[in-house]
């Protein structure tokens, strides 16, 4: 989605244009929060507020609002519009201008920790439940998790049938398994679970530390197939390319594989070395409704919201006492489970934060998507 997607917000669009997210004057002011609760909101609290959350649009965000924000907003009474696609650089805008659009978003790791305290809060922990979230998903100083998931390797195996491609250095081996391959342009942004996985087809070992030089390596692996590479910019044209067959293996976003799965396409998906990838909710610099997304945050934590998430959309909770009630063909794309966990390689989050080692990166990825 490139828009509002809900039709009440898109009426309200008009007012969020002249005046950003403010709350309106004759609201009463957000109670301070000093017992935070994870899946409840006081009734009515934010009455006469205006919440505004931006994330990646399509069934993803879809899920969200059936599983969070709708409920949190008759809950709490405020007036809740959301807005999509996310992007640094709209977020850049409207911190540098003033005019702030957005209250929270929900991001990748490695560009709100590369943007802490310029473009988001660093949060107020004693506003948060962190209580029931897995000891294995790291907070951030800006960000707590909202979607926990992975990009795997999956292939057409009508194309190859069971001898088909099912490590990192297979992706990338277009004579042993040739045709058009799909993963992410990154939006703008250097891919980071991409380059890594390029890494490892490159000779990286995931047990030693991610460096400049394992990136160019990635980045080297990635030049080198550019011709056999059918980049998707989001989540439902990745579902479309595989199920197509336009593109006979991807490494794509687990949620999108089990979809294009749901509906019958010939998918093997393997999970050798996949790499983990865990969004999460920033708060935008400078908003003036800090105090509500908190306890939007809180709400969409707790364990029957996080298991409604997963129900919706095949994505693993973020929360240790969910229980999502889901068919076998889901479980086996819940990335929690351990068989997945101790397979998984996680995004060098440190390494990506670094602005002054990803710029240069980053101008390399640009010119690979842009075909130079």
């Amino acid at each position: 989605m490139k828009h509002f997607v809900r039709g009440a917000a898109i009426a309200a669009s008009a007012v969020l244009a002249l005046t950003g997210c403010a709350g309106g004057g004759s609201a009463e002011p957000v109670p301070e929060i000093t017992d935070p609760t994870l899946g409840s909101v006081p009734e009515g609290v934010l009455d006469g507020h205006t919440l505004t959350f931006a994330g990646d649009g399509g069934s993803t965000q879809d899920g969200m609002m059936t599983a969070w924000f709708d409920p949190f907003s008759s809950a709490s009474g405020v007036s809740f519009n959301q807005d999509s696609p996310q992007t640094m650089a709209k977020i850049d805008a409207q911190v540098t201008s003033g005019n702030i659009q957005w209250d929270f978003v929900s991001s990748y790791a490695d560009q709100i920790e590369r943007e802490c305290g310029r473009l988001f809060e660093e949060l107020d922990m004693s506003k948060l439940d962190v209580s029931e979230i897995p000891e294995s998903i790291p907070l951030l100083d800006c960000g707590v998790p909202s979607i926990v998931y992975g990009v795997a390797i999956t292939y057409n195996a009508d194309t190859f049938g069971e001898a088909g491609p099912t490590t990192w250095a297979d992706f990338f081996d277009t004579e042993a398994f040739p045709g058009n391959r799909t993963f992410y342009n990154g939006d703008g942004n250097i891919d980071a679970p991409m380059v890594q996985g390029a890494a490892i087809a490159a000779g990286w070992d995931p047990s030693t530390p991610f460096t400049e030089e394992w990136a160019s390596a990635g980045l080297d692996k990635i030049e080198e197939i550019a011709d056999s590479v059918v980049f998707y910019n989001t989540g439902a044209s990745a579902q479309q390319l595989l199920e197509s067959g336009e593109a006979v293996m991807g490494a794509a976003w687990t949620g999108r594989i089990l979809a294009a799965a749901q509906n019958d396409a010939p998918l093997t998906t393997s999970w050798d070395n996949w790499i983990g990838v865990i969004d999460y909710f920033a708060i935008v610099k400078g908003t003036e409704n800090r105090e509500a997304a908190y306890y939007a945050i809180n709400y969409a934590l707790g364990a029957e919201q996080q298991a409604a998430f997963t129900e919706a959309t095949g994505y693993s909770p973020a929360n240790v006492n969910s229980a999502p009630e889901i068919d076998e063909l889901t479980e086996q794309y819940l990335v929690t489970a351990p068989d997945k966990a101790d397979a998984s390689v996680p995004v060098a989050t440190e390494f990506w934060a670094d602005a002054a080692i990803v710029a240069p990166l980053q101008d390399r990825w640009s010119s690979i998507v842009a075909g130079g």
